[in-house]
């Protein structure tokens, strides 16, 4: 199967790698590649992680690393959505938080 990347799953990705490199650049190269193999295993067996949102966005745990790799499958493509700490909110979870958070009622109080 051929694999996809969001232009966000790429910054993410670029993100994570460059943080953890400024203080151990192979921890960086540790972490890159378990997100490689974790994309690679997906990409050979793609209903091996659960959904997790909507009807088609699936999640698999890189390693035994705090990153999860969203994806979705589209015909012959895995396309990796996000690739996000366990620790952050997932990219929904983070819109249906700001939509509560600035609701007017809440602002009023």
């Amino acid at each position: 199967m051929k694999v996809r990347y969001t232009d966000t799953a790429l910054a993410e990705i670029d993100e994570i790698i460059s943080y953890i490199a400024r203080d151990n650049p192979r921890a960086a190269a540790d972490v890159a590649a378990a997100m490689e193999k974790t994309i690679a295993s997906a990409a050979r067996r793609p209903a091996s992680a659960p959904v997790v949102y909507a009807d088609d966005v699936r999640a698999k745990m890189v390693g035994r690393y705090q990153y999860r790799v969203f994806y979705a499958v589209r015909g012959d493509e895995l396309l990796v959505r996000n690739v996000r700490s366990t620790r952050r909110r997932r990219p929904w979870e983070e819109q249906q938080w700001i939509a509560w958070v600035t609701q007017p009622s809440r602002m009023a109080a």
